[in-house]
């Protein structure tokens, strides 16, 4: 069966996850794919060091080198040949006279070998020194490090939900900016739930909303709305105190109307779903507080009352005053 997906749904889900905050999880993966890819960086240069290392250390010495050249040289025997009488000369020429010559030079370069071999410490010294040995120590706590957060990564729990939340700016023309009292997140430690007491909605749930908010004067006294087609929208939002009227449970507290009355029936299973998405996105947010209370308030909500009775957190039920 396929699924239409509206306009404001597209507009509101690509706007939400471009701007949404980046969380410690997010922040530590890419930490933790910029440490990968330096400690294979690192990697890579101490194994082609440790190759060449090896290759020179398994090269031969000068001075084998010197033995088995010039001791090839002395084994070659001294080549004369005799000139032709007819050119008037009868002693005997020797052809390689040079290599008479290089018989008298192994000597001194054995020597210069042998100095030249002293020296292959001081090359291997060289190849294998501390500041290697530092460096493949820091690559192995690097990755000791990485598999340390991948572990803390598996082991981070997975809440396991899907908010589609709708901006304010996305569904409604009214401007809030500087109309509100700002909302202070670390002292929100309630969740107040109600409805609309209106019509509800399935598919047109934009333009029930902004009728809805006309007649309220431009200002829903809600920090969001969940709607029936399963989405949120935003009206006050994280940022601003609702105008709920009456006495709230907290001063600062997140209050989410259902649209729609639900005096003799709950909202839909999607519709609790979305608001238990809104619950725990205001945790990861930390908008809200880890040991919060939840209440439902107003009149004529017995049904929703039934329902949210067994959530978590989970205090009493108020009517309205």
């Amino acid at each position: 069966m396929p699924i239409f997906v509206s306009a404001y749904s597209l507009r509101a889900i690509s706007k939400y996850y471009a701007h949404q905050d980046q969380s410690g999880l997010d922040k530590l993966c890419h930490l933790n794919n910029h440490l990968v890819a330096f400690i294979l960086a690192k990697l890579h240069n101490v194994l082609f060091a440790l190759y060449f290392a090896t290759i020179a250390r398994r090269s031969p010495s000068p001075d084998a080198v010197s033995r088995s050249t010039y001791g090839s040289l002395e084994s070659i025997p001294d080549i004369h040949i005799r000139v032709d009488k007819d050119c008037d000369v009868s002693e005997s020429t020797p052809l390689l006279a040079a290599a008479q010559r290089s018989t008298k030079t192994p000597s001194s370069l054995t020597a210069s070998s042998s100095a030249s071999s002293s020296c292959n410490p001081t090359l291997h010294r060289d190849c294998f020194n501390w500041r290697s040995v530092g460096l493949l120590v820091m690559c192995t706590s690097a990755l000791a490090l990485a598999a340390y957060l991948l572990w803390r990564q598996t082991q981070a729990p997975d809440f396991g939900y899907r908010l589609s939340l709708i901006g304010h700016d996305i569904w409604s023309d009214v401007d809030l900016q500087g109309r509100g009292t700002l909302l202070d997140p670390i002292s929100v430690c309630t969740v107040i739930f109600t409805h609309t007491e209106g019509p509800g909605c399935h598919d047109d749930c934009p333009e029930v909303l902004r009728k809805l908010e006309r007649s309220h004067l431009g200002e829903l006294p809600y920090n969001f709305l969940v709607a029936g087609d399963c989405q949120v929208f935003e009206a006050q939002g994280w940022h601003s105190r609702s105008h709920f009227p009456g006495d709230l449970p907290g001063k600062d507290s997140l209050v989410a109307a259902f649209v729609g009355n639900f005096s003799g029936r709950p909202p839909i299973p999607c519709q609790l779903m979305a608001a238990q998405a809104l619950i725990l996105e205001s945790l990861k947010r930390r908008t809200l507080h880890q040991e919060y209370q939840l209440y439902v308030v107003g009149s004529n909500t017995d049904a929703l009352q039934r329902e949210l009775r067994h959530w978590p957190h989970y205090a009493s039920h108020q009517t309205a005053k």
